[in-house]
């Protein structure tokens, strides 16, 4: 009787360990296949997108066409600049904090 009722306990208690971890799995948002984020800004093939990231937010750069392309772009007004390989995507930055950061890109001339 003791042993059954142990092995019961011991089922509800990976039971809940693996629902938790489902749980906080769930709650982030880079375990997914694909990383979604909010577009921020667009400066000829490269489009930026703020995504959220642990403990802030991160910027990305995507670029849509077949050769390499130079961005020059600032984040809370701290300028930057990234080459983005053809068809490919680069982190351009980490903003720690809760609030959402600014992005711009240079203006194109």
């Amino acid at each position: 009787m003791h042993a059954s009722l142990f092995r019961k306990e011991m089922k509800t208690f990976l039971f809940l360990r693996s629902v938790l971890g489902l749980i906080v799995l769930g709650l982030t948002t880079s375990t997914g296949l694909c990383d979604s984020g909010t577009t921020v800004g667009k400066s000829g093939p490269v489009t930026a997108f703020r995504v959220k990231a642990c403990l802030g937010w991160a910027i990305k750069l995507t670029n849509d066409s077949g050769t390499p392309y130079t961005a020059i772009y600032s984040i809370n007004d701290w300028a930057d600049l990234k080459v983005v390989p053809a068809h490919g995507t680069v982190r351009g930055g980490y903003v720690l904090g809760r609030e959402i950061p600014t992005f711009r890109f240079a203006p194109e001339e």
